[in-house]
């Protein structure tokens, strides 16, 4: 028994000599940071100067690698099976590590156990905005005129399962509304449906509308979080319109492999709250209507945990599969 427990202490002893040097040595090459997005999305408007942040931080390349498949399961997955050495990082949205457990019947992946959580980037709340012509010009009517005409109004979402349709659905609960919901093939479809009145409303994310919003051709009726959105005309919050705590965004975040070591989480984690400190990374988030996160790996978990309890029962009520 003694002799058994020796071992078992000697072999403790070498795994964390080795995760203790991987970090003393890292980064020993250039660093992919894996974004499971075709270019262009949110994840990439953070990671992206996030990886030349990094880079000049570590004096190793960042690499972002976009690899898209099966709304980020493919390119979350490539992280999962990556060597825990600090060489292969990823930086995602919320879906690939949350919401898409309860939309696939099948993800080759357990987010809480297989990933290490390092930092939560960014937050993108969900807006709720119509035509100018529409039936109603404030949250309010919205709410009455659907009330009065159950199902008339058609509420444009991006895509089936995104978190715009997830937002519209619950939106329609916490109200006691009910609006037909139409799915388009992504968010610029479903602001040409809003403009060219196939729809009357849509719920979305910010980016798209921004220059729309600014020249009046589309109205905020309201933003699905605590505080109004800086540079966003209209963005009042619609927790303070009648439905309080109602809040839904989309956020990023950094993770690796599970198994990563302490050190190098802790080194990127300072590096990147150093990264969202700087006015020009926030003034660029503000941009897009992003809000910095920051903070410790636990934000991270605590947010995927709240994701789930979220919208669980929303996807469960609405039948809501991407399979």
């Amino acid at each position: 028994m003694a002799e058994t427990t020796r071992r078992a202490l000697l072999a403790g002893a070498a795994l964390g000599a080795t995760a203790s040097a991987r970090a003393q040595a890292w980064p020993s090459r250039a660093v992919a940071l894996v974004v499971p997005f075709v270019p262009g999305g949110s994840a990439d408007v953070v990671g992206r100067p996030l990886a030349q942040h990094l880079a000049a931080a570590f004096g190793q390349p960042f690499v972002v690698d976009n690899r898209g498949g099966a709304n980020g399961n493919v390119g979350t997955h490539a992280v999962v099976r990556a060597e825990p050495d600090g060489q292969t990082l990823l930086v995602t949205t919320n879906g690939p590590i949350s919401t898409n457990t309860l939309l696939f019947k099948r993800v080759p992946y357990t987010p809480a156990t297989e990933l290490t959580p390092i930092v939560a980037l960014a937050d993108l709340p969900v807006i709720v905005v119509a035509r100018p012509d529409a039936p109603f010009r404030t949250l309010a009517e919205m709410f009455a005129y659907a009330r009065a005409n159950p199902g008339k109004i058609n509420c444009g979402v991006p895509a089936t399962g995104s978190l715009a349709h997830l937002a519209a659905e619950l939106l329609q609960r916490r109200a006691g509304i009910s609006v037909t919901v139409v799915p388009f093939r992504g968010g610029a479809t479903a602001m040409t449906g809003l403009l060219s009145g196939t729809v009357e409303m849509t719920v979305d994310l910010v980016p798209a509308y921004r220059p729309h919003i600014a020249a009046g051709t589309v109205r905020v009726l309201g933003v699905a979080a605590a505080e109004r959105l800086e540079g966003v005309p209209g963005a009042e919050p619609i927790s303070a319109q009648g439905l309080p705590g109602f809040e839904a965004s989309g956020w990023t975040a950094l993770l690796g492999p599970a198994g990563l070591p302490a050190g190098i989480v802790q080194q990127l984690n300072a590096a990147t709250n150093a990264f969202l400190a700087r006015p020009e990374t926030r003034e660029m988030l503000a941009a897009t209507g992003s809000r910095v996160i920051g903070g410790a790996p636990a934000e991270v978990t605590r947010r995927m945990q709240a994701e789930l309890a979220l919208w669980r029962p929303i996807i469960a009520e609405a039948g809501i599969t991407l399979e």
